[in-house]
């Protein structure tokens, strides 16, 4: 039990997070993925335009240029400690006529040694752009996401202390998103994530995982520069509740035209901030940086807590290609 108290705190503690539900199933619905939108303080519902897009919002996709695919990589030593990552790879393409669609997996890793615990979530997105005219705004393109949920674990007892079979469980999930461009510099975007998701577990227990709205905002204040803000709910037993708040900025150092050094395209910049409201210790402050090349990139990002509880700085690192 002193192990599976670490395993939920370092899960949970740093930025403040409750457990998303009582046998500590979903637990990565409650940590963020993706470099990039972590760089942005994970405001990125209104920007999903890449590979992120098939976790963060898939209805990005639908804006995707008709030759555009993209594939992400993350890897994450999660609050500094060796005993617990996160990897994340996704894929994406645009409409070819059926639909944008893309494909993820997502893994949480815990080693406690002996005692492991992980939680695997296979998801395909689609998307499909509703407006009609290249010319016309606003544009309004709808997404959804279809996930298979797995729990494999040693752990025998959840965090409240009731069995749960060692951690077996497997289930299914389904989120739907918006993304609304009301002019090419502004950007409306929704995510209904965990609609409805549930995990069966091995003592027979139907656990289902509460869902967290997300709306935000995404402006172009120039080519180079973009300026993000999300905030976010949760569903609880009194109804939607509000949950955290995120600002994100990006901004490109070069002009993307000429080649440094024969292979740098870009370079960027991120930076942003979040604040988990039941948390007034203090917030999270996220940092990150890119790469970039003709058809790959090189994220980073880093985040810290800034409450007195806070556990360790997380590293993130990210390989994007575009075909």
């Amino acid at each position: 039990m002193k192990r599976f108290a670490l395993f939920a705190a370092l899960c949970l503690g740093s930025a403040g997070l409750t457990a998303a539900s009582t046998d500590l199933g979903g637990v990565f619905q409650d940590i963020e993925t993706g470099t990039r939108p972590i760089g942005m303080g994970g405001a990125f519902v209104a920007v999903a335009d890449d590979a992120n897009a098939v976790q963060d919002n898939p209805a990005g996709m639908a804006f995707f240029d008709k030759t555009d695919r993209f594939a992400s990589f993350t890897h994450s030593n999660l609050f500094g400690s060796d005993a617990l990552s996160r990897d994340n790879l996704d894929y994406a393409q645009a409409d070819a006529g059926f639909g944008a669609f893309g494909l993820g997996w997502d893994r949480l890793s815990v080693n406690l040694n002996p005692e492991q615990w992980t939680e695997d979530e296979f998801i395909y997105s689609g998307a499909k752009l509703l407006s009609v005219g290249d010319d016309k705004y606003p544009k309004l393109a709808v997404g959804w996401q279809a996930k298979y949920l797995r729990v494999d674990s040693t752990l025998s007892n959840s965090a409240d202390g009731s069995a749960v079979g060692d951690g077996a469980a497997t289930g299914y999930g389904l989120s739907l998103g918006a993304l609304v461009k009301m002019r090419p510099s502004l950007s409306l975007g929704v995510m209904a994530q965990d609609l409805y998701s549930s995990l069966s577990w091995a003592t027979g227990t139907l656990e289902v995982i509460p869902m967290t709205g997300r709306a935000g905002l995404a402006y172009k204040v120039t080519s180079s520069t973009t300026l993000s803000g999300e905030f976010r709910l949760q569903q609880g037993s009194s109804g939607l509740t509000p949950l955290s708040w995120h600002l994100g900025s990006e901004f490109w150092l070069l002009d993307g035209k000429n080649m440094l050094w024969n292979t740098i395209r870009n370079v960027a910049g991120r930076l942003g901030y979040y604040q988990i409201l039941d948390n007034s210790d203090g917030g999270v402050v996220t940092v990150g940086a890119t790469v970039k090349a003709d058809m790959w990139q090189l994220d980073y990002a880093y985040e810290f807590g800034l409450s007195s509880t806070s556990l360790g700085g997380t590293n993130r690192f990210g390989l994007d290609v575009n075909f």
